[in-house]
């Protein structure tokens, strides 16, 4: 299914995220259990969605994440990751990640998003979950 390069970039951080944290409620984990991508486009279909803080938290980190792989890494990202929940008005969090959790997901999204630039046009990434 086309994506633009965002949303391609914003889904390999949440596949990193959660595969190392071992989430399996969050976006992963609902596709996993049926759930299209597109039904996220979906208004009607998004306001019925269950959320868990799961999914909350990966939500909000997958951003985080991938601000850094265009920013650079922030020198404390828990503290920065606790700030953004306060700026969401999270009902859920904020949580902390270990420095090799840390370390973990920054370097599989390297990885991910290397391979997703080398891929040849008209490839498919398959990924496991």
């Amino acid at each position: 299914m086309p994506s633009d390069e965002f949303f391609v970039r914003h889904d390999l951080s949440h596949y990193a995220i959660e595969k190392t944290l071992g989430y399996n409620t969050a976006f992963m984990g609902m596709l996993n259990k049926g759930m299209e991508v597109m039904d996220f486009e979906d208004r009607n279909k998004r306001a019925k969605m269950v959320l868990t803080a799961e999914a909350g938290w990966a939500e909000n980190m997958a951003n985080l994440f991938l601000m850094e792989t265009a920013q650079g890494m922030v020198n404390d990202f828990n503290t920065v990751l606790a700030e953004s929940f306060v700026r969401i008005g999270a009902a859920d969090g904020p949580l902390s990640l270990t420095a090799v959790e840390v370390a973990a997901i920054r370097s599989l999204l390297r990885q991910l998003l290397a391979d997703w630039v080398a891929l040849p046009v008209g490839q498919t990434m398959i990924l496991e979950f």
